[in-house]
C-alpha cells in the first residue's frame, strides 16, 4: 500500500483549497458582470458564436452611425432646399412686381437691386455646412463651394462633382447628398446649375482661396434665372421679365424635384436603420440566451462553495496541526 506523507497531504489540501478559491472569484466575476461567459476558457463551444454575433453587432452599430451622419447631410440639404424654394417665390413676386407696366425704369431698377441681394441669399444657402463640412461641395467639401465675383457678379464654384455617400449595408453605399452643380454637358442639372465647359478660359477665374487654381463658372438653375432677371429689370425689358416670370415657374418646380429626391433618400434611410435596430435587438436577445447569468443560481453557488471553502480551510487545519507529538503517550 502506498504511504501516504504529510507533505501530500499539506499540497492537496493547499491545491483543494486554491480551487476552491479560484471557482469563488470566478463565480464573483460572473456575477458583477451578470454574465457567465467572460472568457473563451469559460465555454469554448458557445465562444465562437458569442464573437460572431458581438461582430454582426458592432458592425451594424457602425452602420447606424453612418445613417445618422448621412440622415444629419439630408436633412440640413432639405433645409436648405426649402429656404431656397421660398427665396426663388420671394424672386417671383417681384418679377410680378417688375412686370406691372405702370412702373418705370428706376422702380424696375429698385427691383433688380433686390433680386441682387436674392441671388447673394442663394450663393449663401449653396455655402451651407455641417460640422465644417460644405454640403454642395462634393468631396471637396472642406471650403465654401461657391464664390461670386464683385467685379462681374458671376458665380464660380471650387467643389468638385463626386456625390457623397456612406455605407450604410454591408457592401453597399448610398448618396447621402443633393449635387451643389454637375458636369458640363450633364443631362441633369445639380441644385444650383451646371459646370460652364472648362476648357474655354472666358469660363474660369482665379480662387482667391488657392493660388494656381481655378474656379469654373456656374451657368443653368435658379442661380442663372435670378441673374437674367435682375438683367431684364435693369434693363427694364418687359418681354424678357414676362420669361423670366416662367423661368421662375420651372426653377420653383425643379428645387421641388430635388426635394423629393432628398426626401426619398432619408425615408430609405429611416427603414434600414429601424432595420438594423430590429435585427440588433434579436442579436442581443441570442446573447442574453447564451451568456447572461442567471443571478439567483449563481448567488447560492457562490454561498455553496464559500462553505465549502470554510470547511476545507477547517478541516486542512485540523490536519496540518497533527504531527509526531499527537502518537507519544
Amino acid at each position: 500500500m502506498r504511504r501516504v506523507s504529510n507533505m501530500m497531504i499539506t499540497n492537496n489540501s493547499i491545491r483543494y483549497i486554491q480551487n476552491n478559491l479560484q471557482r469563488s472569484a470566478r463565480l464573483q466575476e460572473q456575477i458583477a458582470a451578470e454574465k457567465t461567459i467572460l472568457r473563451p476558457s469559460d465555454n469554448p463551444g458557445q465562444i465562437s458564436h458569442v464573437m460572431a454575433v458581438n461582430s454582426t453587432i458592432s458592425r451594424n452599430e457602425q452602420y447606424s452611425r453612418n445613417i445618422d451622419d448621412g440622415l444629419a447631410y439630408l436633412n440640413q440639404a432639405d433645409s436648405a432646399l426649402g429656404t431656397i424654394g421660398e427665396t426663388l417665390i420671394d424672386a417671383k413676386t417681384l418679377a410680378s412686381q417688375g412686370a406691372n407696366s405702370h412702373l418705370g425704369n428706376d422702380d424696375r431698377k429698385a427691383i433688380a437691386e433686390q433680386i441682387d441681394k436674392l441671388i447673394d441669399a442663394l450663393v449663401d444657402l449653396g455655402n451651407s455646412s455641417l460640422g465644417g463640412k460644405y454640403l454642395f461641395a462634393g468631396k471637396k467639401n472642406s471650403q465654401p463651394p461657391f464664390y461670386r465675383d464683385p467685379a462681374t457678379g458671376e458665380v464660380y464654384y471650387r467643389g468638385d462633382t463626386q456625390r457623397v455617400s456612406r455605407e450604410i449595408v454591408f457592401g453597399s453605399s448610398y448618396e447621402v447628398d443633393a449635387a451643389g452643380v454637375t458636369d458640363f454637358g450633364s443631362a441633369n442639372a445639380g441644385v444650383f446649375g451646371t459646370l460652364a465647359d472648362p476648357t474655354d478660359p472666358a469660363n474660369q477665374i482665379d480662387d482667391p482661396l488657392n493660388p494656381g487654381q481655378k474656379m469654373t463658372k456656374v451657368t443653368g438653375g435658379p442661380l442663372e434665372v435670378l441673374k437674367n432677371l435682375r438683367e431684364r429689370l435693369q434693363n427694364d425689358d418687359m418681354t424678357g421679365i414676362n420669361e423670366s416670370l416662367g423661368e421662375l415657374d420651372e426653377a420653383i418646380d425643379a428645387e421641388l424635384v430635388q426635394r423629393v429626391a432628398v426626401g426619398a433618400r432619408t425615408k430609405h434611410l429611416e427603414a434600414v436603420q429601424s432595420q438594423l435596430d430590429d435585427q440588433n435587438a434579436k442579436l442581443q436577445e441570442v446573447l442574453s440566451n447564451i451568456q447572461d447569468a442567471d443571478f439567483t443560481k449563481l448567488t447560492v453557488e457562490a454561498a455553496e462553495n464559500d462553505l465549502v471553502y470554510q470547511a476545507s480551510l477547517l478541516v486542512s487545519t485540523k490536519l496540518l496541526q497533527t504531527s509526531l507529538l499527537n502518537y507519544l503517550d
